[in-house]
């Protein structure tokens, strides 16, 4: 990772930008850590992928129902499920059987609404930073 770009948090989940400066340009170059508050676990996801999440997470939300896999199950890259434990209710965000290293993080239902919306702000970010012209690699030597 080369730059990070801390974007917005809610009380458990603080969401970033990353970007990798050996990828190749695009999407592949980007990607968005979700870290607990305490920092006790990470998740990772592609830069294309933030607000495919944030429209996931909306959905959960509305279909939100004990031990259901939200909404559809599973996607690529992460499994959603429902859970209550009397009073909490939590969405867990698993890392699928794909990925190398079984990662999840539990988000408390009513902060579903403002991370959908810190990971939009995410994926806005990444659309204009990796929009040509806007920020060059180099600085011209002009400068």
């Amino acid at each position: 990772m080369n730059e990070r770009y801390p974007i917005g948090e809610t009380a458990s989940i603080a969401v970033a930008v990353l970007r990798h400066e050996g990828h190749d340009p695009g999407y592949r170059q980007w990607s968005v850590a979700l870290t607990t508050a305490g920092g006790e676990a990470t998740v990772h996801v592609p830069g294309h992928y933030p607000g495919v999440l944030a429209t996931r997470l909306r959905q959960a939300d509305e279909r939100f129902a004990p031990g259901a896999k939200l909404p559809a199950g599973r996607d690529e890259f992460l499994d959603l499920t429902a859970i209550v434990r009397g009073d909490e209710e939590t969405l867990a965000l698993s890392s699928t059987p794909r990925s190398p290293v079984r990662v999840t993080v539990e988000v408390p239902r009513d902060e579903l609404p403002t991370l959908a919306e810190v990971l939009t702000s995410a994926q806005q970010l990444i659309e204009e930073l990796r929009s040509p012209g806007l920020v060059p690699d180099v600085i011209p030597d002009e400068v």
